[in-house]
């Protein structure tokens, strides 16, 4: 079920009035199975009941789908949540026997991981084999494998709680209800933010108050959620659908509107399922951490990458990064913690070499400007270059993530080479020429640029705290958007993919 459609537009008042109206346990079940519900309204466009597959895991798909209506991807939630509730539960009782301990943190791991990497991972691999084997004709044929929506943020929510549980971080949740409502509830279900379980079972257990100031905020959170989405996100993937596909016949300044409105729409369509998830998870009571702080006027990589997809960038962060060892490691050992950690952020959006491509940038980009911050070059531009030198600092950040943007974006390496020579000028089509219809959105990207440096010193809530003339006019410029540049098709969240 899409935010930005009829049904959700039905299920969410409905789910927020009775919800509220139960107490306790009865309360706790209802989000549950709200939350399954949710979860099961999505059917993969793939399956086609009309030409159905005949053998392997594909066969039972759709005979699940098409006979049962059955959503089989649900039995893949469930069974994950069973796994690291009861492996934490063995875990905290193990406290004196440490190879138990391991043995079921292992499991938890292999389970997820496992999991993940058949679903996304098969065809990559196989992929990969095909790729260097020289010494036969062999050739492995791609699966017909469904990624199932949310695989990659549920599994890291379970896989965390059973990690933080292990090094005693947190207790083990005694309620299987609670835990498997940690796991599923919908706000948060499909694209995150990853909300750590010390978070949730705070406000599960001394839900917070929703007076006035905070439905007003929620409400204000959940329209602009999806003015980004719908007006801005949506809009703007017409000129990326186009660039993209028409690469070869642009020059390179339309490569560049193209590769920047894809940042552009990235941002605004994640930043804005995010603003969504949080202000309705505020009206349920759960007080979800920013996810989003304005990351696309940043003056360099490290600034962005604390800004961008915080719960994601703080998850590899605690770990995979500091468990390697963090920083605080001699000068070979970090860049080896810094590529690692990136190579698996790459890994995690999406088993393809242009995945791989993009985190390996990041590392790079990261342990540059890690150099370049120490150097007296940075300290002297920093108390001298004013200004001048703070807009040079945020449009070239956004020049080195445009390289970002199209190995992300690109289907396959070799359009992602084309277009970064395009974004240099070493292309045959690299003279710019003056045609309007393309480059109108070079102008709406400069104002979101310039916008966003401007909310970024003063943030969306702080804006009309306590002046309802502010309030009220930021929500019918909001509704004036929805209403007369909206796209009225619902469209898929980019990170479902994922």
């Amino acid at each position: 079920m899409l935010f930005n459609s009829f049904e959700f537009l039905i299920f969410f008042p409905i789910t927020l009035v009775i919800g509220n109206l139960l107490k306790n346990k009865w309360q706790r079940l209802f989000f549950l199975l709200a939350s399954y519900y949710f979860y099961m309204a999505w059917q993969p466009s793939s399956i086609k009941c009309d030409a159905r597959n005949t053998d392997g895991f594909g066969f039972i798909v759709d005979t699940l789908f098409c006979d049962f209506k059955i959503n089989i991807y649900i039995l893949i939630l469930l069974f994950s949540t069973i796994v690291d509730y009861y492996s934490a539960l063995i875990i905290e009782s193990s406290k004196d026997k440490a190879s138990r301990r391991k043995l079921f943190l292992t499991i938890s791991l292999l389970v997820n991981l496992g999991t993940l990497a058949f679903f996304k991972y098969t065809n990559f691999l196989l992929g990969l084999f095909n790729d260097v084997n020289f010494w036969n004709e062999f050739r492995f044929q791609p699966q017909n494998i469904i990624l199932p929506v949310g695989i990659s943020f549920y599994t890291f929510q379970s896989m965390s709680y059973t990690i933080d549980v292990f090094f005693g971080k947190i207790e083990a949740r005694k309620s299987f209800l609670d835990f498997s409502l940690y796991v599923a509830f919908f706000p948060q279900l499909v694209a995150g933010p990853i909300v750590r379980a010390e978070t949730f079972f705070r406000d599960l257990d001394k839900r917070l108050v929703v007076y006035k100031e905070h439905f007003d905020a929620a409400f204000a959170l959940i329209l602009i959620g999806l003015t980004r989405k719908v007006v801005f996100a949506d809009n703007l993937g017409k000129v990326v659908d186009a660039t993209f596909l028409n690469y070869q016949n642009l020059n390179s300044i339309e490569i560049w509107t193209g590769a920047l409105a894809f940042g552009w729409q990235i941002y605004f369509d994640f930043a804005g399922y995010t603003d969504i998830a949080i202000g309705v998870a505020r009206l349920f009571g759960f007080q979800f951490n920013p996810n989003f702080n304005f990351p696309m006027s940043c003056r360099n990589i490290a600034d962005h990458w604390s800004r961008w997809h915080i719960s994601f960038s703080t998850w590899i962060r605690d770990y995979i990064y500091i468990p390697l060892g963090g920083s605080r490691v001699s000068q070979l050992i970090y860049i080896r913690n810094i590529m690692i950690t990136w190579l698996f952020a790459g890994l995690w959006h999406g088993a393809a070499y242009h995945y791989v491509s993009w985190g390996i940038w990041q590392g790079v980009m990261l342990l540059i400007h890690k150099q370049y911050s120490e150097s007296n070059v940075c300290k002297t531009l920093n108390e001298k270059g004013g200004w001048v030198y703070d807009v040079i600092a945020r449009v070239f950040t956004m020049f080195c993530l445009s390289f970002g943007f199209i190995m992300f974006r690109a289907e396959n390496m070799d359009k992602a080479v084309y277009m970064m020579k395009s974004l240099v000028f070493l292309n045959e089509n690299s003279l710019p020429l003056i045609r309007w219809a393309n480059y109108r959105f070079g102008i709406l990207i400069l104002i979101c640029f310039v916008a966003s440096y401007i909310f970024s010193k003063r943030q969306i809530p702080t804006l009309f705290q306590g002046n309802r003339f502010k309030y009220t006019a930021f929500i019918i410029v909001n509704i004036y958007l929805l209403l007369f540049f909206g796209i009225t098709e619902s469209q898929n969240f980019l990170y479902f993919q994922f």
